[in-house]
């Protein structure tokens, strides 16, 4: 099937490739591009084959692996909107990528020589291109195991180079303030050459220090664009890790808020609000072009919803005609729970454990330990400071008693915060989230959201001892209230947790509605059909 003109300039004002340019500019660029279609499992190009053409995806699915030294080192998918095939035709090089057909897709590719002529003459094109494609280069360099298995990351970017810059211009001032010690310690009194020598390499060190921790924070730190959700991860080195995410299908607005120093230097601040909260992105490269990504992902994702609800109404009208269903080849994969238990089987503390589709998780051993270290230390000083200090165990009856009731007193508390910490629970289930705590013998207090109120999630390591042994909070925005999680192990896998079953359930709750739409289609065309049948049946007996 062959693309209009028209057809291919609606899909280009759409894409963040080309929203710098006017509708005339595009006009020109699409009537330079050609159609292609790709049979489902066939082989677009591989690895080391001539690079001649770019592409855009108009419809369908490919799958793109990068291949180096002959060995598969990543892959992503490519869908409708997505431009690709720029990287070999940049550099002049081979492909160093093999892209295939998942499904029927509709293709349109400019030439090499028509692809040159289109970043000459445009530009803008050729940055939005370049900040694309650099994304892509640092996503095959690095993993992200929280990732869900169907779900694609668009693009994935670190805080801009000028940043790092800056942060590390604080360590080069600190060197230079100890070379100037040893540079005034070649004259000194002997007296003070010692202590200036001394400040000059302390200094000089710790500026090196400084300036490793400084380069090691900021590559740690990454936004990333999946077609589920926006990102932002935030580790910094020794202190604190976070991952700060909103569905993409809840994004409302991108904004952008720049500095002086960041509008010269190409990065500023990236705000996207969601229906109650935000997430920030701060010192972003480029932050408009990412804007206009952001804003291009979301509308992408409703696009395909609106797809797959005209598919559900197309399949109804099908049936009420008596015509068998077509089989959606074009459907993906929807979200699934994950079915590997990784629950603690033989911890004496367990933290999480899975039972169906419901994870119950609680508090970290640490924060148990913890509660229970002065009592603990209590009832060893009871046990063993009267043979120590006393030479035996006092022999009165008084005495025995108040060992024993000295003793039972710290057991009593321990048995009391065990019971405490066992009764504290975070519950997810595939349609709530539970917060519970039960004091033994005391009140108790619960607190539940439903699964799809969720706007947002947030978890946090804070401080040494939280990275060392991997816990932390996670923040759950629920309209306008929130639920916190608290010490829990592992808070990314808990987050993790709680997003898969956000999915699913959103995945459910779309089935249904759509066969609800369906079956309401379906009665509305059979009485169609027969208030029309009706009608004919007096004409023909005339």
């Amino acid at each position: 099937m062959q693309t209009t003109l028209s057809e291919r300039v609606a899909q280009f004002k759409e894409m963040a490739l080309f929203q710098e340019l006017d509708d005339d500019q595009l006009e020109i660029i699409a009537a330079r591009f050609h159609d292609h279609k790709l049979p489902p499992n066939q082989l677009l190009y591989g690895a080391g084959d001539r690079a001649e053409n770019f592409y855009i995806v108009i419809s369908g699915q490919l799958l793109n692996q990068e291949i180096r030294e002959g060995q598969r080192v990543g892959e992503y998918l490519l869908e409708p909107g997505d431009p690709f095939g720029a990287e070999a035709l940049l550099g002049s090089t081979e492909r160093q990528a093999a892209v295939s057909a998942l499904r029927l897709t509709q293709l349109l590719y400019l030439t090499d020589r028509d692809f040159q002529w289109m970043l000459a003459e445009f530009p803008q094109v050729a940055g939005s291109l370049r900040h694309l494609l650099a994304g892509r280069e640092l996503l095959a360099k690095v993993e992200f195991d929280w990732l869900e298995d169907n779900e694609v990351v668009y693009y994935v970017a670190r805080k801009h180079a000028s940043y790092l810059w800056l942060r590390v211009a604080r360590a080069a001032a600190v060197a230079i303030a100890g070379m100037l010690a040893l540079y005034f310690a070649i004259g000194a009194e002997a007296g003070q050459q010692f202590y200036l020598v001394l400040a000059g390499a302390t200094l000089l060190f710790g500026a090196g220090g400084l300036g490793i921790w400084e380069a090691m924070d900021w590559r740690n730190d990454y936004y990333l664009i999946t077609n589920l959700r926006v990102v932002w991860l935030e580790q910094v080195l020794l202190s604190s890790s976070s991952r700060i995410e909103a569905p993409l299908a809840s994004t409302q607005s991108v904004d952008i808020h720049t500095s002086l120093m960041g509008r010269l230097m190409g990065f500023g601040d990236i705000i996207v609000r969601t229906f109650t909260g935000i997430v920030l992105m701060p010192s972003v490269s480029d932050p408009v072009r990412t804007k206009h990504l952001i804003e291009d992902y979301a509308a992408r994702t409703k696009r395909q919803n609106r797809q797959e609800r005209h598919e559900s109404i197309r399949q109804a009208v099908r049936e009420s005609l008596g015509q068998s269903a077509e089989s959606d080849t074009s459907t993906p994969s929807q979200p699934r729970l994950p079915m590997v238990d990784r629950s603690q089987r033989f911890s004496l503390f367990k933290t999480r454990t899975v039972s169906g589709d419901t994870i119950t998780y609680h508090k970290h051993w640490f924060t148990l330990l913890s509660s229970l270290a002065l009592p603990a230390l209590f009832a060893i000083a009871v046990l063993i400071g009267p043979p120590i200090v006393l030479g035996g165990l006092l022999e009165s009856p008084l005495g025995l008693a108040v060992t024993v009731i000295a003793f039972l007193t710290p057991v009593g508390l321990i048995i009391y915060r065990i019971l405490d910490w066992q009764n504290d629970m975070y519950i997810v289930s595939p349609d709530k989230l539970v917060d519970t705590e039960k004091k033994p013998l005391g009140s108790e207090v619960t607190k539940s959201a439903p699964l799809a109120n969720v706007l947002s999630l947030e978890n946090h390591k804070v401080g040494l001892l939280g990275l060392l042994l991997n816990f932390g909070e996670v923040r759950i925005s629920v309209g306008d209230a929130s639920l916190v999680f608290t010490h829990v192990s592992d808070p990314a896998l808990v987050q993790q947790d709680i997003f898969a079953r956000m999915e699913a359930l959103k995945s459910k709750q779309q089935k249904s509605q759509a066969e609800e739409e369906r079956q309401r289609m379906t009665e509305w065309l059979r009485v169609y059909e027969e208030e029309r049948t009706r009608g004919q049946a007096p004409e023909a007996s005339e």
